[in-house]
């Protein structure tokens, strides 16, 4: 599609919609700095891509990890990967892949203001941001991949030009439908609630009868389920993974307060009061006009972001990678039916809002950067191919650290950096293609084991007593302590940077 005009500025003498590309390339402004961007998950993907592009050529990699391909909905950066990787290497294209998902979410949202206004509105702007929401953050970005391609896909539905082409658009959405499931499950679900929201919008404006719109609606959006209807039919289909943790009320609120949350409570808190402040006022309104499709899409998943469970077939977070997509389509909805000095300043404070806080991310994301480079500096100390346990040591309270804890995944620059094995991949069967064989590692060879808590919540210290669990044939040890540090019993400490500690088993108890 191509990119129509911004609402005018003062007098109508200017118009952004000259500065649209200006707009797109400050979004990814934040991820310029970073050798690799600090999110959470990245390091795991990275290792993972890395074992899947190696295909077991390597000895050090392959003693310990395998991969094989097969038709699950969790591909999107592992397919981008296998045609970046071999041009650029590993690091670099993981880079060019974060900043590919935030270009293209943020084009997503302006061309979604265009089909639903004729225009790119003002509070479109304040939608920016949001491309750098908590699932991002978190280094979900098979998830973000997916939303974006999901983003773009219900601009191109609900464009007037596909609109008077039903046949042909839905065709075109049979191929769209497939890329986004491939990406992600969860993006694909996503893409069906918003499509099927902005039809039955449509139809029941037009025929006043909601049982018919219904039918009609999901008629002409059951090319959308063609991808599931095809996996049911590939031959190693993956099993499904449980669910659970329904109805956690707490948790939910924090995660709509945290949309936004990056480093500094406050300043996220802040602008997430911001965005909900603005959706009030404008859906309040009547000097606001409203796309009937678009809100009922923010409402269908505002619902679901209650009724969802925490962990939906062995997906985390399920519940909270909805919010920033209801936040977004929630202010995309409505357009100012104002003009002149009223709207120039609604501009004017979305070019503000947008503004501040991609200086908060570029700051963080350079501060992380930073902290990276500082904790990994240990790593110069692993031997090479090395039996590796690695621990993260968190304070009690866990839970309210998630978005800003990013060291969760640097075993896997173990992995990468070292071909010493990393204990935090993921490794879920139906979920992931990652398999892994080592048995010297258990009960700490997959992701979540590399997560304890470094402090008395209980009684007893949690990751002094995984310590004490590690097999006599692991002779390197590495603890991130987010916690005072503390004495390890067997372990002599030889690299120290940051709060990051190599330990190596003393010399008389080796392994064998």
């Amino acid at each position: 599609m191509e990119m129509g005009p911004i609402m005018p500025m003062a007098g109508g003498s200017a118009k952004l919609a000259r500065w649209w590309p200006v707009l797109i390339l400050l979004a990814v402004v934040p991820l310029l700095y970073p050798g690799i961007p600090p999110l959470t998950d990245l390091p795991g993907h990275m290792a993972r891509i890395m074992v899947q592009m190696d295909g077991g050529r390597t000895a050090d990699i392959a003693r310990w990890y395998s991969f094989q391909w097969n038709l699950i909905p969790n591909l999107g950066t592992d397919l981008l990967a296998w045609l970046i990787e071999p041009v650029l290497g590993l690091e670099p294209a993981m880079k060019v892949i974060v900043i590919l998902i935030v270009a293209l979410q943020s084009v997503g949202y302006l061309l979604l203001a265009r089909a639903a206004h004729g225009q790119v509105t003002a509070t479109a702007l304040f939608a920016l941001p949001l491309t750098y929401g908590s699932p991002l953050q978190l280094g979900f970005l098979n998830f973000s991949l997916a939303t974006a391609l999901a983003t773009l896909g219900l601009a191109l539905w609900i464009s007037p030009r596909m609109a008077v082409r039903p046949r042909l658009r839905y065709a075109i959405f049979s191929l769209i439908a497939c890329a986004v499931w491939i990406s992600h499950l969860a993006g694909w679900a996503m893409l069906c609630v918003m499509v099927g929201c902005c039809e039955l919008a449509v139809r029941y404006e037009r025929t006043q009868r909601f049982w018919t719109a219904l039918a009609g609606g999901f008629a002409a959006c059951s090319c959308l389920l063609l991808p599931q209807v095809l996996s049911l039919l590939w031959p190693a289909a993956p099993a499904h993974l449980p669910s659970y943790g329904f109805f956690r009320l707490a948790e939910k609120l924090y995660f709509l307060t945290s949309v936004l949350a990056d480093r500094w409570t406050m300043f996220d808190v802040a602008a997430a009061f911001v965005l909900v402040v603005l959706i009030l006022l404008t859906w309040w309104s009547r000097s606001f006009a409203m796309h009937k499709g678009l809100a009922l899409s923010a409402i269908a998943l505002f619902a679901l972001l209650w009724l969802l469970p925490g962990k939906v077939i062995g997906a985390r977070f399920a519940d909270m990678r909805l919010v920033p997509t209801i936040f977004a389509l929630a202010i995309i909805a409505v357009r100012p039916k104002f003009s002149g000095p009223p709207l120039k300043w609604l501009t004017i404070a979305g070019l503000v809002f947008f503004g501040v806080r991609l200086a908060g991310t570029t700051a963080s994301m350079a501060l992380w950067d930073r902290q990276f480079k500082q904790e990994l500096a240990v790593l110069d100390s692993v031997p090479r191919g090395s039996q590796l346990i690695s621990f993260d040591a968190l304070p009690c309270r866990t839970f309210l650290l998630q978005d800003r804890v990013r060291d969760l995944h640097f075993p896997s620059f173990a992995l990468t950096r070292r071909h010493a094995f990393a204990n935090d991949q993921f490794a879920v069967t139906g979920g992931h293609l990652l398999a892994i064989h080592n048995p010297e590692a258990m009960p700490f060879d997959r992701d979540p084991s590399s997560i304890e808590i470094g402090e008395p919540c209980m009684g007893e210290i949690p990751v002094l007593a995984s310590v004490a669990r590690v097999s006599p044939a692991v002779p390197y040890l590495w603890i991130v302590w987010h916690t005072p540090e503390l004495v390890v019993p067997g372990w002599q400490p030889v690299a120290r940077s940051g709060v990051s500690v190599l330990y190596r088993r003393p010399s008389g108890r080796k392994a064998e």
